[in-house]
C-alpha cells in the first residue's frame, strides 16, 4: 500500500511541520507516515484526510481524485473471524462489522474483513490487521497473497504459487523460521486445500499498537 499523504499535503499547501502542529505529534513521525515506515492507524488517517480536506481513499492510494465525495466516504463491511498468518489454525467467527473507504468497496463490493493473526507475512500484512478478502475459487495470480482453507477447516493468509496438482503456500515474513508448505494432491496423505480469497488491502484498526 502506497499512502498519497505528501501529495494531499501538498495539495494543500501544508507543510509537515504544520500538519504535525494539527496533529498534535512531530514531524518526524509525519515524515515516516510519508515514506511508509509504519503502520498507520485507521484513526490518525481519518483525521488526516479531515485536516487536509481529501477523501481518506486519496490518502490511502486507493482513488486519483482527492476531492471528498457528496455521500458517505466509508462504508461498513462485514469482520468474518480470525485467520492465521503462521500455521493454519481454525477460523474463530467474530460476526461484526468495520468501515472502510467507500471506493474500495466499490471495486471489491463482495469483500469481507478477516483479522490477522500471526507473523508468517508479516513483511506485508501485521498482525492483529484486518485483511480484506476478495472471494474467489482460484489462485489465478501466483505468489500473490490468499486466504485458503486447508484440510476443510484450518484457514491461513499465504502467498500462493499453484502447482501442476496442487499448492504452495509460501510465508512473506522477517521470521526465517516460517517456511513454505507443499500440498501436492498426488500424495495419498496430502490435506485438501481450497481458496477463500484475495488479499486486496488491508487496514490497523483503531487501538492497534505501533
Amino acid at each position: 500500500m502506497r499512502y498519497q499523504i505528501a501529495e494531499a499535503r501538498k495539495l494543500r499547501d501544508i507543510t509537515q511541520a504544520e500538519l504535525a502542529e494539527k496533529m498534535g505529534t512531530t514531524q518526524q513521525t509525519i515524515q515516516r507516515y510519508e515514506t511508509n515506515q509504519v503502520n498507520i492507524r485507521m484513526d490518525k488517517m481519518i483525521e488526516m484526510s479531515e485536516i487536509l480536506n481529501v477523501s481518506l481513499a486519496y490518502l490511502l492510494g486507493m482513488s486519483s481524485s482527492p476531492e471528498l465525495s457528496e455521500v458517505s466516504d466509508m462504508v461498513p463491511v462485514p469482520l468474518l473471524g480470525s485467520i492465521a498468518a503462521g500455521t493454519p489454525i481454525e477460523m474463530i467467527n467474530i460476526d461484526e462489522t468495520y468501515d472502510i473507504p467507500a471506493d474500495i468497496h466499490d471495486r471489491y463490493p463482495q469483500a469481507f474483513l478477516l483479522k490477522v493473526v500471526g507473523d508468517s507475512m508479516n513483511r506485508v500484512l501485521p498482525n492483529g490487521c484486518y485483511a480484506l478478502i476478495n472471494p474467489c475459487q482460484e489462485a489465478s495470480k501466483p505468489m500473490k497473497a490468499y486466504a485458503v482453507c486447508v484440510n476443510g477447516f484450518d484457514a491461513t493468509i499465504k502467498r500462493v504459487k499453484p502447482l501442476s496438482n496442487g499448492y504452495e503456500l509460501v510465508p512473506d515474513s522477517i521470521d526465517p523460521t516460517y517456511r513454505p508448505q507443499i500440498f501436492d494432491f498426488n500424495e495419498i496423505d496430502t490435506q485438501p486445500v481450497s481458496i477463500i480469497g484475495e488479499v486486496v488491502w488491508y487496514l490497523v484498526p483503531f487501538g492497534f499498537e505501533i
